[in-house]
């Protein structure tokens, strides 16, 4: 046997639906459903946030040779010390030992060819961490799809 419901009979059969609850419990429903789409939508716009930052950044390379001499990194960003180009490499470096010597910074465009390169003396003790700044010729660029390697 079989049951034809017509478009009239579904209106009565809602309508009937909603008189049966009471406001405060639509009201309730609508709140509940409004949060957890609030809650998607932000959701959705912290992981859009963060995949845009990671295709902004450029990709950082490190040696590994400086791990077993007890140098790790922390936070590292790009700034500028002039108007025209990102040209500063700012590395947070952690002591994991005591640690005396020269890191190389060098940076290479999206087609991997080098376009600036930087020696910097470090030194600190073991549980030392501290900031250290890699200054590039003014005329180097570090955009977004560089690549920057330290060794």
């Amino acid at each position: 046997m079989k049951n034809n419901i017509t478009p009239c009979g579904l209106l009565f059969i809602f309508g009937c639906f909603l008189f049966s609850c009471s406001s405060h419990s639509i009201k309730e429903k609508i709140n509940k459903t409004g949060d957890a789409a609030g809650q998607a939508i932000g959701e959705f716009a912290q992981g859009v946030t963060t995949g845009v930052k990671k295709v902004i950044e450029p990709k950082f390379e490190i040696n590994e040779t400086l791990k077993t001499k007890g140098i790790e990194f922390g936070k590292m960003t790009i700034s500028s010390d002039n108007d025209e180009n990102k040209n500063v490499l700012i590395s947070y470096v952690i002591f994991n030992a005591d640690f005396t010597g020269t890191l190389t910074a060098k940076a290479f465009d999206n087609k991997n060819l080098e376009m600036g390169r930087v020696k910097l003396e470090i030194n600190g003790k073991k549980e030392d961490a501290k900031y250290f700044e890699f200054h590039f010729d003014k005329r180097t660029d570090i955009k977004n799809d560089s690549k920057i390697t330290i060794e």
